[in-house]
């Protein structure tokens, strides 16, 4: 972890590690196979801190909130350990992913859904890292150059911070998630078995009159 929050991901290697742990450069590969493998144990080991709610714990939408806070504060110092969730969570925790998925189908969410769901959150939650958002000051002659929409709305960008993107983006998703379980047609199925109920034993089955 020390090398990748100095150094970032891309200066993490069985070599370097092996320096840094003052040992031969082939003691690595007694725990693992290759650099793959080492990015995936990092990446465990990160997010083994992350507690998923209780079912009981409280509303769904509550406990995937806690849930993905509690990862994004884990990358928060690790950002770059983002990239390799993006690509291999499912070889990386599985733990997490199936508590997502849980939560989801708590929710009222069913077979398809529930992947279609969690692909949503886990590019959102992981792939932003990948958009690198640089907070700079604009000489007056490019200012004028970014057009009148962006002039105007570029001082509302000074109060924002990297938290508030963040929490926007959960509070959206979530937000979208509630709207497609209120969207979902009503089964008729009930209203249908009541209809066809069976008579009574001895009871004699109306005819219609004509």
């Amino acid at each position: 972890m020390s090398i990748i929050r100095a150094e970032g991901l891309e200066s993490l290697s069985m070599r370097r590690l092996s320096r840094e742990l003052d040992r031969s450069a082939m003691a690595p590969y007694w725990y693992v196979n290759d650099k793959r493998e080492l990015l995936e144990l990092v990446a465990k080991k990160l997010l083994s801190e992350v507690r998923i709610p209780l079912p009981d714990s409280g509303p769904w939408d509550e406990r995937l909130r806690e849930v993905l806070n509690g990862i994004d504060a884990c990358l928060h110092d690790h950002p770059s350990v983002a990239v390799v969730l993006l690509e291999r969570m499912t070889r990386t925790d599985q733990r997490l992913m199936t508590g997502i998925m849980d939560i989801l189908r708590s929710a009222g969410f069913e077979g398809a859904q529930v992947f279609l769901c969690y692909a949503m959150i886990h590019t959102y939650l992981f792939g932003r890292y990948q958009v690198v958002s640089i907070q700079e000051d604009f000489t007056p002659a490019e200012t004028a150059d970014l057009g009148d929409t962006l002039e105007d709305l570029l001082p509302s960008l000074n109060g924002l911070r990297g938290r508030d993107f963040f929490s926007f983006g959960v509070d959206t998703i979530i937000a979208g998630l509630k709207a497609r379980l209120a969207d979902r047609p009503v089964s008729a199925e009930p209203a249908k078995a009541s209809a066809r109920k069976k008579p009574s034993r001895g009871s004699t089955p109306q005819t219609p009159r004509g």
